[in-house]
């Protein structure tokens, strides 16, 4: 009957290789998460940055709502937004005066409570 023999260490150096490299091939086949916030582009030769974006989304059981405000800065008259969607979709202005109304609602509110 065969004992077990420990292991050497260049058994353990090529475990532990083997065990990285199939570290790093899993991590490189799970799948990236998505990101659905669309994306400005602009003409060639132009600045433009979003430096602050704010989305309130409604669902309804069948469909969804996103309606959203970027603030941005640039030197550019017109970019084209792109924002990934599964089917086709209606694009509209939204009220400007939603999201000051959202901060309105959801502000903290201070009270006093005296306890015995």
């Amino acid at each position: 009957m065969r004992t077990a023999q420990p292991l050497t260490m260049r058994a353990r150096a090529l475990l532990t290789a083997l065990a990285l490299m199939a570290f790093q091939i899993a991590a490189l086949a799970s799948p990236a998460y998505a990101c659905g916030c669309g994306a400005m582009v602009p003409p060639a030769g132009t600045d433009l940055t979003v430096y602050d974006e704010t989305s309130a989304v409604r669902w309804d059981g069948r469909s969804e709502q996103i309606v959203m405000s970027l603030s941005v800065s640039g030197d550019v008259r017109d970019a084209a937004w792109i924002m990934p969607v599964p089917h086709r979709a209606s694009v509209g202005l939204g009220d400007p005066g939603l999201f000051s109304r959202l901060s309105e609602v959801t502000a903290p509110v201070e009270r006093t409570r005296h306890h015995f």
